[in-house]
């Protein structure tokens, strides 16, 4: 079925979130997108040190390259991001995915596309329930559709797809408390004794 232009209906414009490489390759796997005209932007302010930065966004525009993907990158702006998390650090996930998801919305806007979705949503180690509060209030407030979607039941096949085409995976969400928390064996070691302490009182 097509409109008075002449364009299928079944094709809306669609803006896609994406934090990395291997996470944006589901959109390309799955079914979930066929029946939409993709664009994938590429804003991460949170991700530390710059070089890991780098190196995600290379691994995303090989992808981008291969694949025939429409994408645009924003300048690398690790000043928003402390900006919104500093002294609010217990909930720096949420401002964190604020943050990025009211610039993806306002891009979508300016690009003149009807729907917004996040990459974010392909990986079990990311908040499902948050994003889909946070990207339905930021859509709505800007007179979009937020697509919701969830890739967690294939992430381990993503990720193996995205090794043997040599992509770059990285170790850690993102951000420098992320980092930290991956490789500081000593703040692990405690964070597991104060659960432990929890578990213990609540018994």
């Amino acid at each position: 079925m097509r409109d008075m232009d002449g364009r299928d209906d079944k094709v809306r414009g669609l803006l896609v979130d994406s934090c990395c490489g291997p996470c944006a390759l589901a959109v390309f796997l799955l079914d979930d997108f066929a029946d939409y005209e993709r664009h994938f932007l590429f804003y991460n302010p949170n991700v530390h040190p710059f070089r890991e930065y780098r190196r995600r966004l290379e691994s995303f525009e090989e992808l981008m390259s291969s694949m025939g993907g429409e994408f645009t990158v924003l300048a690398y702006e690790p000043e928003e991001w402390i900006r919104a998390v500093a002294f609010r650090e217990e909930s720096r996930c949420e401002l964190c995915y604020r943050l990025r998801l009211r610039r993806a919305a306002d891009f979508a806007l300016e690009a003149d596309m009807a729907t917004l979705t996040t990459t974010l949503f392909a990986s079990p180690y990311q908040d499902h329930d948050l994003l889909c509060r946070l990207g339905e209030s930021v859509a709505r407030s800007r007179g979009l559709e937020f697509m919701v979607w969830d890739g967690r039941a294939s992430y381990r096949e993503l990720l193996e797809e995205a090794r043997r085409r040599g992509m770059y995976t990285q170790p850690y969400c993102g951000c420098l408390f992320s980092e930290r928390e991956r490789y500081d064996r000593a703040l692990r070691q405690r964070k597991e004794a104060r659960k432990a302490s929890r578990e213990r009182g609540s018994a």
